[in-house]
């Protein structure tokens, strides 16, 4: 899933002078806004003594930990300042994890795997969010898997999973709500649930809906046989 783009928080969450705490994939990271007022993503703990930037201070170039006055930029890498450089300010190898976002339909994302970040994908809900629109953030104390099965529900007949970790219902044409749940992992046992709710047709390819809540079942059938034991695979989920 780091290969895929995925929420990291709302944009009504980041102010433009306090960065935010994040967990994504068990790593712990902070989330700040740049000069720019661009959304930047690195690593929660000073490279330097580890202390928690959460109690940096947002600035222009950055942000910096209060600790030693280590300036960090929104590639995580270490500013330099001072008349004796050359242009006056340098950006040192030395630094932390950093991961590109972007911000788009209410919700920041970030891309936090290998190479170059894919384009996202051209969901409507995202790019174009229709006039009657809502978008929702609540934490779930389950494995994110626990979250997606929840569509196999009778209550939510017709919800299809959508690779790799989103959920997706369409409402009748006539004007039925119609939603998108992004189920996204913070560790093993919990996740955050960003919900998109609308009206209209799904803004997602409708070969995805179809096909892909079964291929998740498949998957998850084939991981309990090899397990051999379906009672303890099924209290993991």
């Amino acid at each position: 899933m780091r290969r895929h783009w995925q929420p990291a928080a709302l944009s009504e969450e980041l102010t433009a002078d306090k960065p935010l705490p994040v967990t994504l994939f068990g790593e712990e990271l902070i989330l700040f806004r740049d000069d720019q007022g661009n959304p930047a993503l690195i690593g929660r703990y000073c490279a330097h003594q580890g202390v928690d930037m959460i109690y940096g201070r947002v600035e222009p170039g950055g942000i910096r930990c209060m600790y030693h006055g280590w300036l960090f930029d929104n590639c995580g890498k270490v500013v330099v300042r001072g008349d004796w450089l050359p242009g006056g300010e340098q950006r040192m190898s030395v630094g932390q994890p950093a991961y590109p976002c972007l911000e788009t339909g209410g919700v920041i994302l970030t891309y936090m795997g290998p190479g170059e970040a894919p384009a996202l994908p051209a969901y409507e809900f995202l790019v174009k969010p229709p006039a009657r629109f809502a978008l929702t953030k609540v934490r779930r104390d389950e494995n994110y898997l626990q979250g997606i099965l929840r569509a196999d529900k009778p209550a939510l007949n017709g919800a299809k999973f959508v690779m790799p970790n989103l959920v997706a219902h369409q409402g009748a044409p006539s004007g039925t709500e119609s939603w998108v749940r992004w189920h996204v992992p913070l560790d093993d046992n919990s996740h955050e649930e960003f919900t998109f709710r609308y009206f209209g047709e799904s803004p997602i390819a409708g070969g995805l809906l179809s096909a892909g809540y079964q291929v998740l079942l498949k998957a998850i059938d084939e991981i309990l046989t090899q397990r051999g034991s379906l009672e303890p695979a099924a209290k993991d989920l």
